[in-house]
């Protein structure tokens, strides 16, 4: 049992509706820092829109969503990153033909310089973008190597390593469908964040259909309950 008292992402009794369709219906559940949850379930189960609530892509029809005790109303994205919530779609949200450190502080760019001679910090965003790949077990040849010339693999570690590196909880949604087990470099990166997460005290969601991933990280599970087609693991790890 977690003796925390305060989950750091909540949500009680969530639904959505899609004009007469139920996408969820009641859903509750909550996530402590240093914690992992799975969130398992086939196509159609509700795991892409819980997802997109938890991220700010969607607001709840009904329901609460609470963020480190405070209930919030996400509008976008961006609203959630500022909290501290990021997340890593199935599509990556990656430019092709920029490097890899540029796609890594993609819409957060460090800058140096004032006025019209602010620029984007080159040094430090390649320092920092090997920093955070090296501690997932990843190392690139060059970190303004274009994103595009990159193997699926290797684009899904830069995502998860972007998204793992500084907030406070962590969403996933559809490795399973992004070829993530055909890549090793990619396949460490994902066993690799729930570590890191729980070092840093950072919640790490995941959606996925294949329990594969579940088996590697997650040690200890608590009974699954079904909602909406869809079975919710927690887990701590070691």
């Amino acid at each position: 049992m977690n003796t925390q008292t305060l989950p750091l992402l909540e949500v009680q009794d969530v639904s959505k509706y899609f004009g007469s369709v139920i996408a969820l219906k009641d859903i509750s559940m909550k996530v402590y820092a240093g914690e992992v949850m799975c969130l398992l379930g086939d196509n159609g189960a509700g795991k892409s829109t819980l997802i997109k609530i938890l991220s700010g892509v969607h607001r709840p029809s009904e329901g609460q969503y609470l963020f480190e005790g405070k209930e919030v109303h996400f509008t976008s994205p961006r609203d959630a990153l500022n909290v501290g919530i990021a997340t890593v779609f199935q599509d990556l949200a990656m430019i092709p033909l920029m490097g890899i450190s540029r796609n890594f502080f993609l819409g957060s760019e460090p800058t140096k310089g004032w006025g019209p001679f602010r620029r984007f910090d080159v040094q430090h965003a390649n320092h920092v973008t090997r920093e955070e790949l090296s501690r997932m077990g990843i190392q690139v040849r060059d970190t303004g190597q274009p994103v595009g010339t990159l193997s699926g693999g290797e684009r899904q570690s830069v995502a998860i390593a972007r998204a793992v590196s500084s907030p406070k909880c962590c969403v996933q949604r559809g490795h399973s469908q992004s070829g993530v087990f055909s890549a090793g470099a990619s396949c460490d990166a994902m066993i690799a964040s729930p570590s890191r997460a729980t070092r840093r005290n950072t919640a790490l969601i995941s959606g996925l259909k294949c329990t594969a991933w579940r088996s590697a990280c997650a040690t200890r599970l608590a009974p699954s309950t079904a909602a909406c087609g869809e079975f919710r693991h927690r887990a701590r790890l070691p």
